[in-house]
């Protein structure tokens, strides 16, 4: 044995002898089609986008993640974990290289909607691989788990989150089958803006049992001045002609409950707006509030639980959709759940 081969030799011998394996290279093919090779399992990673960093805590690799985005440290608590050194930009569309080249991941995870060509641009000179991960895609829960399991070396626990999320599409597809659907306006914190197919919110109203009112838009026909798939512009008057059987808005909130009075503040704001009022929905009361957590929980999975319990009660009574949320926030990410995340007021109110 020449001394090169026994060097290499005695190198993984300690590495057998203390439990260490040797990285491994692998091919995966990301969510833009891309191929992207990494070296596994990933040790220090760059994750844009808040519901990405959920999975990896959910799976017990949070402490892999070395850089966050601002929009994904809105709310602190939520996130102890990380400090002001380790934001790397100000959202998936406006990175800071220099800070995510500063922190030396093994790799960026950006979504589809995020500037993931360019940050491949930016970072290939530092030998920093890019992989578009969208785990905010409501249909592709499943597959995006599984990788960040493989990605992170933490498959048994991948496994059980995915068994949590297909428990209740499970449900959902079960207790749905062969309802006359209703139809459902989803607004944004803005008002007048909504969501088209390509949205994950969009995907949460069909998984829910409901149709979404502007489901038949094609967004590459639109002129861009209107927004994009998950932050559409509507005049008023096209709410009203769409006659939505269920409206519901989404608030701006944390994992914690949303006080009380600023719920009410919201429902008052949106119940006497004429393209409210003058829908089926308006009309029968039947407009709802939801905290954007409980909405988004698991991939929006939470959020597809209420939307089918408001819609078809009587086919959802035993089921609580906060009861799901707890479990999440709990069991998932490791935080206390409070509770509190919808509101419906009323004529006194």
């Amino acid at each position: 044995m020449n001394i090169r081969h026994w060097a290499l030799w005695l190198g993984l011998a300690m590495a057998s002898a203390i439990g260490l394996a040797p990285a491994a290279a692998e091919t995966f093919t990301d969510d833009a089609g891309r191929k992207v090779e990494l070296e596994l399992p990933i040790k220090r990673a760059v994750i844009f986008n808040r519901y990405a960093v959920e999975f990896a805590r959910a799976i017990g690799a949070i402490d892999k993640v070395v850089g966050v985005d601002a929009s994904t440290m809105r709310d602190p608590t939520y996130w102890p974990q990380f400090k002001q050194a380790d934001i790397v930009g100000q959202g998936q569309t406006q990175p800071n290289y220099e800070a995510i080249v500063a922190l030396k991941p093994d790799v960026v995870i950006i979504p589809r909607n995020g500037v993931y060509e360019e940050a491949a641009r930016q970072l290939e000179a530092f030998d920093i691989p890019v992989l578009v991960v969208t785990a905010w895609d409501t249909l592709q829960h499943v597959e995006n788990v599984t990788l960040f399991g493989k990605l992170f070396d933490q498959k048994a626990k991948a496994d059980a989150l995915n068994a949590y999320y297909i428990s209740y599409m499970d449900l959902l597809a079960e207790r749905l089958k062969g309802v006359e659907r209703k139809r459902v306006y989803l607004e944004e914190v803005r008002d007048l803006v909504t969501v088209t197919p390509g949205s994950g919110w969009h995907d949460m109203i069909e998984a829910g049992g409901g149709i979404n009112v502007f489901g038949d838009i094609d967004i590459k026909k639109e002129p861009s001045s209107r927004g994009n798939e998950n932050s559409f512009t509507v005049d008023p008057e096209e709410i009203i002609a769409r006659k939505p059987d269920l409206v519901i808005k989404l608030q701006p909130g944390s994992y914690q409950t949303i006080p009380e009075a600023k719920f009410t503040e919201s429902w008052k704001a949106i119940v006497t707006r004429e393209e409210i009022s003058g829908t089926p929905a308006g009309q029968a009361g039947n407009v709802r509030l939801i905290n954007y957590y409980l909405a988004g929980g698991s991939s929006k999975v939470t959020g597809a639980l209420q939307v089918a319990k408001w819609l078809y009660p009587e086919k959802f009574a035993d089921v609580d959709p906060e009861a799901a949320m707890k479990e999440w926030i709990e069991i998932y990410q490791g935080l206390p759940f409070q509770g509190g995340m919808t509101y419906q007021g009323t004529a006194s109110n």
